[in-house]
């Protein structure tokens, strides 16, 4: 799927979810809606509606499969577009290129909040081996909560609470889902980097 279509699915997502929401608690009529408050998420196939749970929960329910569209679950998932827009471009000087690679603060958010796995990521903005090592050692920052791992990365003073706010949110998501499979990160240093977390012992981390 195309950036260009990938986003406007992912816009079209967060404009439902905002409808339903605001439809679900009585903010705008529900002309354009005909789903019951108990269940506001309409399915493209008419006559068709889920509830807040059913949606992005790995079990298809809509006929047409919308409510499990990854580009969509990937989006539901990741922080504000124009929040890690702004992160980035406040601290632009610590992060481009040294870390999140070449580009506008707006196109490296884009691709965060787009891309569904680092490898995707790292392929989207052509992230250098020493980029993408210094990527994987900033997200086993975010994982472990340990403040030092970004220092000695050279982050800011006073960035932390923002930071993990937003970069935990894209490391949940399954964002590293595919770590094993990053060119310019030796294999080994992948697996001390990840292989202590509870994440990886739930068997969400594979051999």
């Amino acid at each position: 799927m195309s950036i260009a279509m990938r986003k406007l699915n992912t816009t079209v997502f967060l404009l439902l979810l905002l409808i339903a929401t605001m439809e679900a608690f009585g903010a705008i009529d529900q002309t354009s809606n005909q789903c019951p408050k108990s269940k506001p998420w309409p399915c493209r196939t008419p006559n068709v509606c889920l509830s807040f749970a059913l949606i992005c929960d790995g079990e298809i329910d809509c006929p047409d499969e919308y409510d499990e569209d990854p580009d969509m679950c990937t989006a539901k998932d990741r922080p504000a577009e124009e929040h890690l827009q702004g992160f980035i471009n406040k601290y632009r000087r610590w992060l481009i290129p040294n870390i999140l690679g070449e580009g506008t603060p707006v196109e490296l958010a884009t691709k965060l909040v787009e891309s569904r796995t680092i490898v995707d990521y790292a392929k989207d903005v052509h992230l250098t081996e020493e980029q993408a090592k210094k990527l994987v050692q900033f997200f086993d920052g975010i994982k472990s909560g340990k403040q030092i791992v970004l220092l000695l990365l050279g982050m800011p003073l006073g960035a932390w609470t923002e930071l993990y706010e937003l970069f935990s949110r894209i490391y949940r998501s399954g964002f590293m889902d595919t770590v094993d499979e990053l060119p310019g990160v030796r294999a080994t240093e992948k697996r001390f980097l990840w292989n202590r977390d509870p994440y990886y012992r739930m068997g969400k981390w594979r051999d």
